[in-house]
């Protein structure tokens, strides 16, 4: 054979298996297209992708600081978003923090040394970067003009604002659209940059459609992308947000929130001059924001979605165009009532009926004064009854797995091999495995102690197994038996080394077997999780599932999962 011929098989080969590893779809980070439409769905380079993201603010507020960093670090807080099913973070800011070097004033450096010394920009940097190690997709939302402002309701001021350094400024069209292309010049080094939010919460007397050029959101968001995708050619997507109520004009009856009422769309569709880049993203709540009318009408909450349907939910069927994606671009509620409840179970029973998977939650910080976030006051316990919720509506969404110049399009197998017990009992296990600990790696410091962290790419098993007894193969254990007695199963998804210790991130299920129900065990462990959910620490060791009913009933199996300080797979022994 040519020895031409030879070496050019040997480079397709090469990059054949570079793009396709065991089945999964892997990228270049420099070769990304994230785009909408085609049937209404979100891709990265024409597979589709779904999200489950959730909003962080804080940068936006005079603060200029990510709520929690004072008892937590940025990496603690991005490893439970990992550890609880996330894939995207929507990161408020105000222009101000653009235009001016502020500094961030709530921030405990002890526990976040990479950020001492840093602007608010360069905090939403390290956010950003340290995020795409974790495969974290960002969204950057404009939040406000200068944080002493509330939400204005157009896109650019109609009277000057005095900021921190006692100078008062207006924010026109051109310098909006400026910060913006300067911005996204900054981020767009970062292969997780995925969607660019141009202005939150348009409302009164903001317009679409209406022939009004100072008032007509539609046509001012067609100008500011245009112009921002022709200054940086940026390869993601935009959201535009909806009106209010639209002075009547081809609107829906209620009075909308603030950002919710796409129902112009149907009229007026959005055109870029680049395909398929329109994510429809409106907003929506339950009554602890604000008590609309249409929660207490007598049919609630069956009314809820004839409302929702005129709001946003005919997007998820057609339109004029379909060169579009729709996301709940923000929702959330405190569901602190029977009424909120109520809310809570129609609108993930709405949700999925549509098929509308993707959405950015309102919101990851506690101290929200009118939604539930998936965190306690402490900001590392998860908030189960929330997490609950958000399961229903996306129980899977996508992975983004780094693998060196590589973004993979799920969970990264490179290696197959067929492993045996190593108790010596019967068992058949067949396993997909990563050795990531070979490969080369990042070092940042984390923590209040300053000390090196080094984070490897994941070692991530899977792991299907038939067993009686305990089985322990390639990083995997399944522990139980088929005698009526539940079966867990566990998969290592990703490991780190902190500086201090070798962590390691488990998902898991617990399935019962047998022709009949059983009820929920207890087991005896043998480490301490430093976090879990859906799993209840009754003492340091001993755990329980009582989160869930009282039983598992023939055939069903049930998720929980944890984060523990070591480089092996908590033992589980039933008591």
């Amino acid at each position: 054979m040519n020895n031409y011929l030879k070496l050019f098989i040997c480079l397709y080969l090469s990059f054949f298996l570079s793009i396709i590893v065991n089945g999964q779809q892997c990228w270049n980070k420099d070769n990304l297209s994230w785009r909408s439409g085609g049937d209404r769905k979100l891709t990265l380079n024409g597979a589709e992708i779904t999200i489950q993201g959730i909003a962080w603010f804080g940068m936006e507020t005079a603060t200029f600081s990510p709520g929690g960093l004072q008892t937590q670090s940025v990496e603690s807080i991005l490893d439970i978003l990992v550890a609880t099913g996330f894939n995207a973070l929507r990161l408020p800011f105000s222009v101000d923090m653009l235009l001016n070097k502020r500094y961030p004033n709530h921030i405990n450096y002890n526990l976040n040394p990479n950020l001492q010394g840093k602007t608010a920009l360069e905090v939403l940097q390290y956010i950003t970067s340290e995020s795409g190690k974790r495969g974290i997709l960002i969204v950057l939302e404009q939040h406000r003009f200068d944080p002493a402002d509330y939400i204005s309701p157009l896109w650019y001021s109609t009277e000057c604002y005095t900021n921190v350094d006692g100078k008062c400024i207006n924010y026109t069209e051109q310098m909006v659209i400026d910060s913006w292309v300067n911005l996204t010049n900054l981020f767009k080094q970062y292969w997780n940059l995925w969607a660019l939010d141009i202005k939150n919460e348009p409302h009164d007397p903001v317009t679409w459609g209406t022939g009004n050029p100072s008032t007509d959101w539609d046509k001012a968001f067609v100008r500011i992308v245009n112009q921002i995708d022709s200054s940086t050619n940026f390869n993601g997507v935009y959201f535009i947000e909806g009106v209010q109520n639209n002075q009547g004009i081809c609107s829906n009856m209620y009075n909308n929130w603030w950002g919710g009422n796409m129902s112009p769309v149907r009229c007026f569709p959005i055109y870029l001059n680049q395909p398929n880049r329109v994510v429809y993203a409106p907003h929506t709540y339950c009554s602890s924001v604000f008590d609309q009318e249409f929660f207490n009408a007598p049919d609630y909450p069956n009314n809820m979605p004839t409302v929702w349907d005129a709001e946003f939910g005919f997007l998820a069927d057609n339109v004029p165009t379909n060169q579009y994606a729709v996301l709940l671009g923000e929702w959330g509620c405190k569901v602190n009532t029977t009424k909120n409840e109520l809310f809570m179970d129609k609108f993930t029973q709405y949700l999925n009926g549509k098929n509308m998977k993707s959405h950015l939650f309102f919101s990851l910080n506690p101290d929200s004064a009118d939604t539930d976030s998936i965190l306690y006051d402490d900001w590392k316990t998860i908030n189960q009854n929330t997490m609950n919720y958000l399961r229903k509506i996306n129980s899977s969404p996508s992975k983004f797995t780094p693998n060196g110049n590589q973004i993979c399009l799920g969970q990264v197998s490179t290696i197959s091999t067929i492993g045996s017990s190593t108790t010596g009992l019967q068992s058949t296990t067949t396993t997909s495995t990563t050795g990531g600990h070979a490969s080369t790696s990042t070092s940042t410091t984390t923590g209040g102690s300053g000390s090196s962290t080094t984070t490897s790419k994941p070692t991530t098993t899977t792991t299907t197994t038939t067993t009686t007894g305990s089985t322990t193969t390639g990083g995997s254990t399944t522990t139980g038996s088929s005698n009526g007695k539940a079966i867990i199963k566990q998969v290592i998804r990703q490991t780190w080394f902190d500086g201090t210790n070798t962590n390691t991130l488990v998902d898991c299920t617990i399935t019962n077997p047998s022709s009949g129900p059983i009820p929920i065990p207890k087991y005896a462990i043998d480490k301490t999780p430093s976090s879990s959910w859906e799993m209840n620490l009754i003492s340091p060791n001993i755990v329980s599932f009582t989160t869930w009913n009282n039983q598992i009933s023939a055939g069903q199996s049930l998720s929980f999962g944890y984060i523990v300080s070591s480089s092996n797979v908590i033992t589980f022994t039933q008591i």
